[in-house]
């Protein structure tokens, strides 16, 4: 096997998927998808693979069927800190996201996420400093700044966790929701990027013996959902050196490919060959006659984030577990396809819709542009925000409510749209932000009515440096002012609860283009096709997952049957334990 021992390599993949899925033991026959595996969740796959030595892609990942063919396909790495001539600290060229957010126009001070964790026990001011000290110093753009020249990131120890440290007494209880959001809200306020402020931290203590709370409050350029998971981890680490009393910095591993690297090697990318091809595909796909019908057009005057109206809605674990587990297992698809299936069939309901509507999607860029590097643990940016056209028409057949054959087919669409993407997106954005002449072109697009973002599962198995669910995370969080993207967003992220993961949605609107009723009828009827899509499993042949574009088929006629708005979510939950799904 090419230096690599195949029943070595099957332990190591078994403890890091055992870890990142927070459950005690996996095994060689287990498979990534069956366990609830998403492509954010695999990129870090990836990387802890890496640190141990062995080399596998994202793609083997996702579509080898267990971790024992994952282990076969591993290939020896030398172990490696960043390269000589891959220095983090400098000028930083604007990556297409972050072309993006400077086309909103708005205050960018502000436009910021946020995560709470648990904190130990054992923390005193001074280890949560030194523990925060160390996250700054490993990740080179928590220190960066933007001045008339434009990005740049600062040496290590520029910039001191002393001032990024607010401490705030909450003695003998738990900070509450209140305390936790106005300090939010006041971290938020002191960010500045003309000053370099770019994180806020906010230790809740309990006292001496009880656990705390941190909020990390980050502005979004440089931070994104892969990324907390890499500084969540390396809270843990270093803390783990403090206790044991030794340098924190040197607990935390390496930074292979810095993200200033990265900004280099997309604008060499973007100037490519291989990216001035795809130029016919995203003309294709932004062609007029797949909008949104509103009241009004968006009017980025009015239409602000903190004007938007909110819903948010949860799936509970009955459903969502085996939905994301062995019902895409089941279906041959991943997370993400099973996801926009049920959207697909929503939204060929939903009132505004035509027979085609084109959506902008959310990935985690960290793509392989045939580069060598290394993103595993590279805070920053990455994310790529592109265009989709789904075909509705046909899809509104009465037989989806009840998981007939024209789920079948929607999911089918849906694989064969997603699969024929190029790269996964990463060139739209190059092409829209980074080419002067196509960007043009596609800038005089009409925009998608409706944004979707599935960041994927958040938290881990509870413990110290872990989300804590009572306060959570907002992963798109802008600040006032910031104009809306889209008519409609809906951001989907996955919590694991005493019962199993839950999925949980926010869904957010520009009030006057469409109201509430509007939204909360899409929102509820796509949760309604999820369940849908776990009764339809229970009666599909089992198929393998692949990355191969599907066959369309023609769109099934309706079916007369039993409707989910006549058994409810109870019996539905029901029916599908009786296939063997729950």
């Amino acid at each position: 096997m090419r230096g690599i021992d195949v029943t070595e390599a099957e332990r190591i993949l078994c403890g890091v998927l055992a870890e990142l899925f927070g459950i005690p033991e996996v095994g060689p026959q287990d498979g990534f998808v069956r366990l609830g595996g998403d492509s954010i969740i695999a990129v870090q796959v990836v990387g802890a693979a890496r640190r141990a030595g062995l080399r596998i892609t994202v793609r083997d990942v996702l579509t080898l069927p267990d971790t024992a063919a994952l282990a076969a396909a591993a290939r020896p790495l030398a172990r490696s800190a960043r390269s000589g001539g891959d220095y983090g600290v400098g000028p930083v060229g604007p990556t297409p996201v972050m072309e993006w957010l400077d086309g909103r126009g708005g205050p960018a001070d502000r436009y910021y996420q946020y995560l709470v964790v648990r904190t130990p026990a054992g923390l005193t001011g001074e280890g949560a400093a030194e523990v925060l000290q160390a996250v700054l110093d490993r990740h080179d753009m928590l220190r960066v700044v933007r001045d008339g020249s434009g990005w740049q990131t600062r040496p290590a120890g520029s910039v001191r966790a002393a001032q990024c440290l607010r401490r705030v007494a909450t003695p003998g209880r738990e900070a509450t929701a209140g305390e936790v959001a106005r300090e939010v809200h006041a971290a938020r306020d002191r960010l500045s990027v003309g000053g370099g402020v770019i994180v806020q931290a906010v230790w809740f203590d309990a006292g001496a013996g009880l656990p705390g709370a941190l909020a990390l409050v980050v502005n979004h350029v440089v931070v994104d959902g892969i990324s907390w998971r890499v500084l969540t981890g390396d809270l843990a680490r270093a803390w783990e050196a403090v206790a044991a009393g030794r340098a924190p910095v040197g607990a935390l591993d390496p930074v292979a490919t810095s993200f200033r690297r990265w900004s280099e090697l997309l604008t060499a990318e973007a100037a490519g060959e291989r990216t001035a091809a795809e130029a016919p595909y995203w003309r294709g796909v932004v062609r007029p006659g797949a909008g949104i019908a509103g009241r009004r057009p968006l009017d980025p005057a009015r239409d602000h984030e903190d004007r938007a109206g909110h819903l948010a809605l949860s799936l509970p674990a009955a459903t969502a577990g085996p939905l994301l587990t062995s019902v895409a297992d089941r279906l041959g698809a991943d997370a993400n396809e099973v996801l926009l299936t049920g959207l697909s069939l929503a939204l060929a309901r939903w009132r505004p819709c035509g027979p085609e509507v084109l959506v902008e999607l959310e990935g985690h860029g960290r793509e392989d542009i045939g580069a060598e590097a290394d993103l595993s643990r590279t805070v920053g940016w990455f994310t790529t925000l592109f265009p989709t056209r789904f075909a509705l028409d046909g899809l509104g057949a009465a037989d989806a409510e009840d998981g007939g054959p024209t789920a079948a087919e929607a999911l089918r669409r849906v694989q064969e749209q997603l699969r024929a993407i190029p790269r996964k997106g990463i060139g739209y954005g190059l092409l829209r932000h980074l080419d002067p002449v196509v960007g043009k072109e596609l800038a005089a697009a009409e925009p998608a009515g409706l944004g979707f973002n599935y960041l994927g599962r958040l938290g881990g198995p509870g413990g110290d440096w872990q989300l804590l669910p009572a306060h959570g995370a907002r992963l798109d969080a802008p600040g006032p002012g910031m104009p809306m993207a889209h008519a409609v967003e809906v951001s989907a992220f996955v919590l694991e609860s005493a019962d199993g993961p839950v999925l949980h949605a926010d869904w957010a609107w520009a009030d006057g283009v469409h109201d509430e009723a509007e939204v909360r009828a899409l929102a509820e009827d796509w949760f309604r096709m999820l369940g849908a899509l776990v009764v339809h499993a229970g009666r599909a042949e089992p198929a393998a997952l692949s990355t191969a574009p599907s066959t369309l088929r023609p769109a099934v006629p309706p079916a007369s049957g039993l409707t989910l708005d006549a058994i409810g979510q109870d019996e539905l939950d029901d029916l599908a334990a009786s296939l063997g799904l729950l």
